[in-house]
């Protein structure tokens, strides 16, 4: 009922989606765009393009994902007057990250809603070890230890945060 009323209003939402590395975040985000009248941007699927050889470990890589991320921002702003949704293909893995994300959105007049991805670690690393097998483009090459040290920082969303969040 909530979605209909949103959509009636021509409210946009901003899809932000966290979880564990391997948990099947960007399959739901193909999932929003294929099923909601929706714009996906992936982070991984842009630097990728942008620096083919560059690795995520990088001491640079951080700054350019940032540029990166303002610039699919500006774009999403000139979706989101459309009416149409915004799916943020990466990692919303701290409150801090959340709250960022949520507050441009709402300050751009777009609902917000969370994808928790959840996933228990040990299918999380035999996931990333099966897609760097399979060398799958569009995504970064992981290690167990990458997958271990993201669940050791990874914050998973709280009501308390005051966002939507979808499981």
């Amino acid at each position: 009922m909530e979605e209909r009323r949103r959509r009636a209003s021509g409210q946009p939402t901003v899809h932000l989606l966290c979880g564990l590395p391997g948990a099947g975040k960007t399959t739901v985000a193909r999932q929003l765009e294929a099923g909601l009248p929706a714009v996906r941007f992936s982070l991984d699927e842009w630097m990728l393009r942008l620096y083919p050889d560059l690795h995520f470990a990088s001491g640079n890589y951080a700054e350019l994902a940032e540029a990166c991320k303002s610039l699919m921002w500006d774009t999403a702003l000139q979706i989101l007057p459309a009416g149409t949704d915004v799916v943020l293909d990466w990692n919303q893995w701290s409150r801090e990250r959340r709250a960022v994300w949520a507050g441009r959105a709402e300050a751009a007049g777009a609902a917000v809603v969370v994808h928790y991805v959840r996933t228990p670690l040990q299918t999380s690393i035999e996931r990333v070890a099966a897609r760097a097998g399979r060398r799958e483009a569009g995504s970064h090459r992981l290690e167990e230890a990458d997958v271990r040290h993201m669940a050791g920082i990874f914050q998973e969303p709280e009501p308390s945060e005051g966002l939507r969040i979808l499981s």
